[in-house]
């Protein structure tokens, strides 16, 4: 069924999804980074803080983020500004880049060539050594984030994401949204991206506000 036929037949209360990504992170040097992750750092504090403040008066039914540090720590203000409870969940982690982990980009060019060659001709099918692709992302994010838009008809949740899972639940609304492509839709820190969900027909309310 398409939107506007949707719509026609009288759409249902939606189910909304508040995107976010926790940060600004404490990382100098600009590395790449997944699980446990890095700490929010003072600025990233306050920048959620006050994003949470954006949603006073809203009610909040449940706050997800992933288990890792910046995440978990976004998580929990957030729940306590809301006055809802939160969960973490391994399911909402960053990529893993594996051997790559707490490298720059500009290393991972100068020691692996020939792998930033295939990851360049397979953005969403190529993983790092020990890591994962972003089709291995959507695999386990997935699920989960389905299983929070059918506990929660009709209500409100925020989702403490990251680059990977965020455009995951992105493409939930926008299905031709490939994870190759999701890059064309940034996801700044600390910024609100409202998903709009009438069953399992989404619809992209705003981005990055």
């Amino acid at each position: 069924m398409g939107m506007l036929a949707r719509f026609l037949e009288g759409a249902p209360p939606p189910t909304r999804f508040w995107l976010t990504r926790a940060g600004p992170v404490e990382n100098p040097g600009g590395v790449l980074y997944s699980h446990p992750g890095l700490p929010l750092s003072n600025a990233g504090t306050i920048a959620i803080r006050d994003l949470a403040r954006r949603l006073d008066g809203k009610a909040v039914a449940h706050v997800y983020a992933a288990d890792s540090q910046a995440e978990s720590e976004a998580a929990r203000i957030l729940a306590e500004l809301l006055d809802a409870r939160h969960t973490l969940a391994p399911e909402l982690r960053e990529r893993s880049w594996g051997s790559w982990e707490g490298m720059s980009f500009t290393e991972v060019r100068d020691r692996y060539p020939a792998a930033v060659e295939s990851w360049k001709s397979d953005e969403a099918g190529f993983s790092p050594p020990g890591g994962e692709s972003l089709l291995d992302v959507r695999s386990r994010s997935l699920p989960f984030l389905e299983q929070i838009r059918k506990r929660h008809t009709a209500a409100t949740v925020v989702i403490v994401g990251n680059c990977a899972v965020n455009r995951v639940a992105l493409a939930m609304a926008l299905p031709f949204l490939t994870p190759a492509e999701g890059l064309r839709l940034e996801q700044d820190y600390a910024s609100w991206t409202e998903l709009r969900f009438y069953g399992a027909d989404g619809v992209l309310v705003r981005l990055n506000t």
